[in-house]
């Protein structure tokens, strides 16, 4: 999203060329030429407002979190007959609202969950051997069989649970980790881990199916700390989320 590049094209006044009449004295404006009353008065009801709708977002200090509102851009867009406005500014207009649109489009909350689904089944895989269940076997009316291949409810359930408190408190504090766990008992050496994950794996770990809690295979890996944990540490989420194509476009900076 280059905000800086259209901010900068609209300051300077090199796109506004395109827009005829309007062009020359707005170009006028910015190097200090005497304005007209008429010039003045669109400038503050058309080109400021846009201006300032660009430069608030040119700076990329929002949380990912938010939504672009840039709500007189998408005003010029939606009513642009109404502003006279042509040529290369209208199309630089356009573009930037549709760029906005997409932005908001994205739901990092979702992308997040899709992620720590991904690491749970991985993680339970390698813990436990597998995340199947069983085989179930079909029959249609023509005859047709096939096989198809039941997870164990812990995988099941972590994509049915809403974590989305967790997820958001989680984005909102990277780098601030809220736990840590042992990982060297003999030199008692502790390392940070987030206690929202955490969390988002024990919930599905320790599901409760008709009353009881769900009993895991026996792991096939030595474990110095909970399966929680485990995933927590041994998985990076963060190198994950921040590497989601998704995530790249809402935030340049990383």
């Amino acid at each position: 999203m280059d905000w800086d590049g259209i901010l900068g094209d609209v300051i300077s006044g090199s796109i506004l060329l395109a827009a005829g009449g309007v062009g020359g004295w707005f170009i006028g404006l910015f190097k200090g030429k005497k304005k007209s009353s008429s010039a003045i008065k669109r400038k503050d009801e058309i080109y400021q407002p846009l201006i300032d709708d660009i430069e608030k977002y040119s700076k990329f200090n929002w949380s990912i979190l938010e939504k672009v509102k840039a709500e007189f851009l998408r005003e010029i867009v939606n009513d642009s007959y109404k502003y006279g406005l042509a040529g290369e500014v209208k199309v630089k207009c356009n573009y930037l609202n549709k760029i906005a649109s997409e932005y908001n489009s994205i739901d990092p909350v979702r992308v997040a969950d899709s992620i720590i689904e991904d690491i749970f089944t991985k993680g339970y895989a390698e813990i436990y051997g597998s995340i199947i269940d069983g085989i179930s076997y079909h029959t249609d009316p023509e005859g047709n069989e096939w096989e198809e291949e039941i997870f164990v409810e812990p995988v099941q359930i972590i994509n049915q649970i809403n974590h989305s408190k967790e997820i958001t408190s989680l984005l909102n504090n990277e780098g601030m980790y809220s736990d840590e766990v042992c990982i060297d008992k003999v030199n008692v050496l502790y390392e940070p881990i987030y206690l929202q994950l955490k969390r988002i794996y024990a919930s599905a770990l320790n599901v409760v199916i008709n009353g009881k809690q769900y009993k895991h295979s026996k792991p096939v890996i030595n474990l110095s700390m909970l399966p929680e944990e485990y995933m927590a540490y041994h998985y990076d989420f963060f190198e994950l989320y921040n590497e989601n194509q998704k995530i790249v476009f809402c935030n340049p900076k990383v």
